[in-house]
């Protein structure tokens, strides 16, 4: 390593070189050598040639780039700083090494001399005695200089020598830890972050964060607050240096200094500091806009936001005002976006230039583009709008918008929103919404109420709550883990198949479906029984029944319990992983599905195993009064262009109605009760999560199946009563939402093209068989 040892130029002062008269009074030159060879040369800039192209020998050979320069300039005294590496032309080291340095212009040479890296050589001097010599300005200035070269231009590492030095210079000058300018510490934080503000403005340049560790850039502060994300040292000094501007000495370092926040803490509330709050707020926002990977500040913005005192939503709903509006719904889709819905009655049209969303704590804005924004009916206003004093003049005052994109303007999500409306007077109406930071299943229910099922159009449907709830759901999906599986009473040994049952919230078949299964002996031999429950909170209550029943039937089953509700096609799925991987098939059955008769289970096995190319088999399921509810499924449309509905063959018809009591292949069949090979269904990945709560998710899997070759067949010798849709009428996702109107759309984007191929094999009246 190179010694930090500096050496006088030569010749003497009074020796012309080159045209250049270097005299008593003038400063004398330096060069100063540090670690990895790097040079630093001061000169009397008044003396150097016209500028031109620089360049820098050591012993006659050139120093490769980089090779920079920079002016100071105070009064009547000008300096030139010159820096470059001399690594790769440096011979060998020795005892008594010195190097002859000559600087260049356009070919002809403003000064040269020897330097000497030898210890006890005469006149050494000192980098940081020398520049002490200096005016204070030009040593800021050449502080900024060096530190810039040091990290942008030779990209040395960090510690280097010259660091340290010019951590040295800044320290001799910086202010003490009582007084002068500071960076002060706004808010404690978990390690490493911390929030300081910035004194002074705030110039565009090169901040650069400087300690004897490291030297490095920072992003520059935002409305007088940045961020750091290392943990500072109290035994150090730690610099922040700011930018200088054209034309000005630099400024000068800023300490920072630690000790108490001058901020609250989360949960404190300190009169008079709102202000200070929504500075923070904003400047965190748009740091973590501009770095959208920083999770942990991503994660301290939130902590602030949802900490922060929500305001009642505010609503513009006078009948004697000749403007009201409200935005009832904004939530975040938990992906970046966020999802919006409301209603504006504007008679008059005083109201221009659209929405506009606005973040209360951080006064952050954003137009909702006109583009995104769907006006639709609103039934259930209908009535109190029309006795309101100016009345409506639009016959679609609702509005909706999914923004997918709005949180990374924000710097994350946003915990309640505001609307602003407007007015072609300039003046504005500020409205506010209900919190918008919910759990994705919350939002997603929201958002699948937001439009009155009367009003409902594709347009929606497709670009608004389709979107968001894709989002949505899959946020509901995310955190869900191994759910808990409990065995009552030994499993029987190399099943047949394995019958899965999801149970939500209703148990009250429980004892008539175990009754049933009991007394039929191919079951017991056959099946491998798997409860699910998709609400834990009934844990106890159906373990103890489940228990109960086992006393009375001894017939063994396994509980396999969600940690959280997450719908059929999951609660399906984790039964099927949770099962015995020996049995060859899976049957998938409701909870509100009773056998007719023992035997129904093994007349289903006979007609999946009939040849190699069925994976799939459903049975006659029947109605309470005996009449037919399913006997296969078809597709057929809502109208002439409209979406594909599941229908059942032979619904309503008499039990045994001939065309009912034929067996063949259908389109799909119910997963009310869809026996399907175990290979079949892992092939096809399952059933797929994407549909809400419950509903279509049995067509999807039957095309998926189609789509893998396969095909699926109607086993009538196999009856079982289905009480329709107990199963799923208790749940408040799907009863009193859009659900169904939402699933059967995008069953029909996805499978529109396969489903219109397929049902010109099969006809689809309800009661006729297939064509072949």
């Amino acid at each position: 390593m190179d010694a930090s040892l500096s050496a006088d130029v030569l010749p003497t002062p009074d020796q012309k070189w080159s045209g250049v008269t270097f005299s008593d009074a003038s400063p004398r030159p330096r060069i100063f050598t540090f670690a990895a060879g790097l040079l630093v040369i001061v000169h009397d800039a008044t003396l150097a040639s016209s500028p031109g192209s620089l360049a820098v020998q050591v012993d006659g050979h050139t120093v490769p780039a980089p090779v920079t320069a920079l002016r100071l300039t105070e009064g009547s005294l000008s300096l030139q700083i010159i820096m470059a590496r001399r690594s790769a032309v440096l011979r060998a080291p020795g005892a008594d090494e010195s190097f002859l340095v000559e600087v260049f212009r356009d070919s002809t040479m403003d000064f040269a001399g020897y330097a000497d890296r030898a210890s006890g050589s005469g006149n050494v001097i000192d980098f940081g005695a020398f520049v002490g010599g200096l005016p204070l300005g030009m040593q800021a200035s050449l502080l900024y200089a060096l530190v810039g070269a040091c990290t942008n231009i030779f990209k040395i590492e960090p510690g280097h020598q010259l660091v340290r030095e010019a951590l040295r210079l800044a320290s001799s000058n910086a202010p003490d830890r009582s007084a002068g300018p500071s960076a002060q510490a706004l808010s404690a934080t978990a390690d490493p972050h911390s929030v300081w503000a910035v004194p002074g403005s705030h110039p565009a340049g090169s901040w650069y964060l400087l300690t004897a560790r490291s030297t490095r850039r920072i992003a520059a502060p935002v409305a007088g607050v940045f961020v750091l994300d290392e943990p500072l040292r109290p035994s150090e000094t730690t610099l922040l240096l700011p930018p200088g501007r054209p034309g000005h000495h630099a400024p000068k370092p800023l300490l920072l200094r630690a000790g108490p926040a001058s901020l609250p803490r989360l949960l404190e509330s300190v009169p008079g500091r709102e202000a200070a709050e929504r500075a923070l707020a904003a400047a965190l926002a748009r740091r973590v806009a501009a770095e959208p990977g920083n999770s942990k500040l991503k994660q301290l913005l939130r902590d602030r936001r949802l900490l922060a005192p929500l305001v009642p939503a505010q609503v513009l709903d006078n009948p004697a005002r000749p403007v009201g509006a409200a935005l009832e719904i904004a939530v975040s889709d938990g992906e970046g976006g966020v999802f919006i819905g409301g209603w504006m009655r504007d008679p008059f049209h005083m109201v221009t230039g659209g929405l506009a969303l606005r973040d209360p704590l951080t006064g952050l804005r954003q137009e909702v583009p006109k583009a995104i924004t769907k006006w639709h009916a609103r039934p259930d206003l209908a009535e109190r709008l029309s006795k309101t004093l100016h009345g409506t003049a639009d016959s679609n005052p609702g509005f909706l918008a999914h923004l997918p994109d709005l949180e990374r303007l924000t710097g994350g999500p946003v915990a309640q929103w505001g609307l602003d409306l407007q007015l072609r007077s300039g003046e504005a109406i500020s409205l506010g919404a209900p919190p918008s930071l919910l759990p994705p299943v919350s939002a997603r229910d929201l958002v699948l109420r937001a439009v009155h099922p009367a009003a409902l159009r594709h347009d929606l449907l497709d670009d608004c709550i389709i979107p968001a709830v894709a989002r949505l759901q899959r946020g509901v999906l995310a955190p869900i883990g191994a759910p808990d599986v409990v065995q009552i009473g030994d499993p029987p040994r190399k099943p047949r198949v394995n019958v899965i049952i999801p149970l939500y919230k209703n148990l009250r078949f429980l004892r008539f479906q175990i009754a049933a299964f009991a007394q039929d002996a191919s079951f017991r031999a056959d099946a491998s029984l798997l409860f699910v429950l998709d609400s834990p909170e009934q844990r106890a209550e159906l373990e103890h029944l489940l228990r109960g029943l086992y006393g009375i039937y001894d017939l063994p089953a396994t509980m396999v319990v969600m940690p959280v509700n997450a719908g059929y096609a999951s609660a399906n799925n984790a039964g099927v992983l949770a099962s015995d991987p020996s049995a060859k098939a899976v049957l998938l059955l409701n909870s509100d599905v009773i056998p007719c008769a023992p035997g129904w289970l093994r007349a289903m096995l006979r007609s999946l195993e009939r040849d190699d190319r069925t994976c799939a088999v459903g049975p006659k399921l029947l109605f309470e009064d005996g009449s037919v509810q399913h006997a296969g499924l078809f597709f057929a449309r809502e109208g002439a262009q409209g979406d594909w509905l599941n229908g059942h063959y032979g619904k309503g018809m008499p039990r045994r109605f001939p065309s009912v009591e034929r067996a063949g292949e259908v389109p799909g069949v119910t997963g009310a009760s869809l026996l399907v090979r175990r290979d079949a269904f892992d092939a096809a990945g399952g059933l797929c999560a994407d549909y809400v709560v419950g509903d279509y998710e049995d067509s999807d899997l039957c095309l998926r199946l189609r789509a893998l070759g396969g095909t699926i067949r109607y086993a009538p010798e196999a009856e079982l009563y289905h009480f329709e849709r107990q199963s799923i009428v208790g749940h408040g996702g799907y009863a009193r939402t859009l659900a169904c109107a939402h699933n059967r759309r995008i069953h029909h984007l996805r499978w529109d093209t396969a489903i219109s191929a397929l049902m010109n094999q099969f006809s689809g009246d309800g009661a006729q068989r297939p064509k072949r």
